[in-house]
């Protein structure tokens, strides 16, 4: 039996799943919006270049998904060129302690990048950052927006605990820890603003498609 001929932006990446490459993380967020309404789909999440979309297998064939997921795809495809009006996400300020104990990793970032703790700040909090995704704890945000240089890398031993709160920088992107746990990225700065609420229908605050602005607490 011939092979099925999937369309290039379709890649089966597991018996239960395929990946559908987006030219951008705000693009990925839309499109999983639309796939995780299709029927035998679990869950849909968006990447930063990528939509993987997982299906039940005992619901649904692998073929009559792929068939569902190529026609969401092409409708998806045919909303977006017409200027289809997306919801837009909420605008946060978060007010932030940057440096001394709440910002240890502040100064050497600093150094890295060539220029002074106060002009790190400044570049932090003079543009908005949008959230691309959460990740790798739960409620983690990671924030697209930040125009150094050059990256900024991940510490080399990572921190076994961080606070909820933190603000840290890794690559060219930045990332808010909505909980307390371990961590690599270079932290600057923490704020107190409430991002997770165990009793809402939504518990994390920041989600994807959001706008982020930080502020200096002291300001």
């Amino acid at each position: 039996m011939n092979a099925r001929k999937e369309p290039p932006h379709i890649e089966a990446v597991a018996d239960d799943r395929f990946a559908v490459a987006v030219p951008d993380t705000a693009a990925g967020q839309r499109l999983a919006r639309r796939l995780s309404t299709l029927p035998g789909c679990i869950d849909a999440v968006g990447g930063v270049a990528v939509v993987e979309c997982r299906f039940d297998v005992s619901a649904v064939a692998a073929d009559r998904f792929l068939d569902d997921l190529e026609r969401a795809v092409r409708t998806h495809a045919d909303a977006t060129a017409e200027k289809t009006v997306e919801p837009r996400g909420r605008r946060h300020t978060l007010l932030v302690r940057y440096g001394g104990e709440d910002g240890p990793d502040l100064d050497a970032a600093a150094r890295h990048l060539g220029i002074s703790a106060d002009e790190l700040i400044e570049s932090h909090t003079r543009i908005e950052h949008s959230v691309a995704l959460l990740g790798f704890t739960p409620g983690f945000a990671y924030l697209d927006g930040s125009d150094f240089d050059r990256e900024v890398p991940r510490l080399k031993q990572p921190r076994q605990f961080v606070p909820a709160g933190s603000v840290g920088i890794a690559g060219r992107r930045s990332g808010v820890y909505a909980l307390s746990g371990p961590g690599g990225w270079q932290i600057i700065g923490r704020t107190d603003a409430a991002l997770f609420d165990r009793d809402a229908k939504e518990p994390f605050v920041l989600s994807p498609g959001d706008t982020v602005v930080f502020r200096r607490a002291d300001d």
